[in-house]
């Protein structure tokens, strides 16, 4: 597997425990490590140039982040979910995501509404640029729309969330071609913010955690495999 543009910053900065995690998180959020993924300490330090200290920290922060999960004797794993927890993180989705509304449409600027149209544009072109270029792009109109909201605290909660369900969403949206109903939400949600109408925002927030939940039910159900399998077969 060739080095990323990332994978050299590292090796040119001596890769601070910082920017050891973040590239970590990404890799394993995009899938790159799949969910079951075994992590070798000796092919990571390689990878990012770093000693094995500064890669220490970065998996101690992402086993607390639930991304990864270490097993005495046998190692460090990406976390697999099951279909039950996964339930509960969308619940607790449900919660939480639906009072950043308020907040989101109180700061909103013109300019970020028009930023958020482009990345609605650019999901809709998903077959000219790929379902990696969608799912990066779709991870970061959600986080950056909800960032808005300036409420650290509760930023962070789902931020964690959306990075555990990654895989999983990618899973089912890409499984499924489940394009046309996730960006009527997106759109929706988008048109609430110019609208200024924050009862409405919360109200599209809800139906596209719905729609997640059950389509990823019904992906789940419908796959003769697992998510691993589909993970191998996507050639990760």
């Amino acid at each position: 597997m060739g080095m990323s543009r990332a994978d050299r910053t590292l090796r040119g900065d001596a890769g601070g425990a910082d920017a050891v995690t973040s590239e970590l998180r990404r890799l394993v959020v995009e899938g790159v490590y799949p969910p079951g993924h075994r992590l070798v300490q000796d092919e990571l330090a390689d990878r990012f140039g770093v000693s094995r200290i500064p890669l220490r920290e970065a998996m101690r922060t992402l086993i607390s982040e639930g991304l990864l999960r270490s097993t005495p004797g046998r190692g460090t794993f990406v976390t697999v979910l099951d279909l039950e927890e996964i339930d509960e993180v969308y619940n607790l989705r449900r919660l939480i995501e639906p009072s950043f509304a308020e907040h989101v449409a109180e700061r909103v600027s013109r300019r970020d509404i028009s930023r958020f149209e482009e990345m609605v544009d650019r999901m809709d072109r998903v077959a000219e640029t790929g379902a990696d270029s969608w799912s990066r792009t779709n991870l970061a109109f959600h986080l950056d729309m909800y960032r808005l909201s300036r409420l650290p605290l509760r930023y962070e909660i789902i931020a964690q969330m959306y990075h555990r369900l990654e895989p999983y969403s990618r899973f089912y949206v890409h499984g499924t071609c489940a394009y046309d109903r996730v960006q009527s939400e997106h759109a929706a949600m988008v048109q609430a913010l110019a609208d200024g109408d924050a009862a409405e925002l919360a109200r599209q927030i809800t139906a596209h955690i719905d729609g997640g939940q059950q389509g990823l039910h019904t992906a789940w159900e419908n796959s003769s495999g697992t998510i691993a399998d589909y993970w191998a077969e996507s050639g990760r």
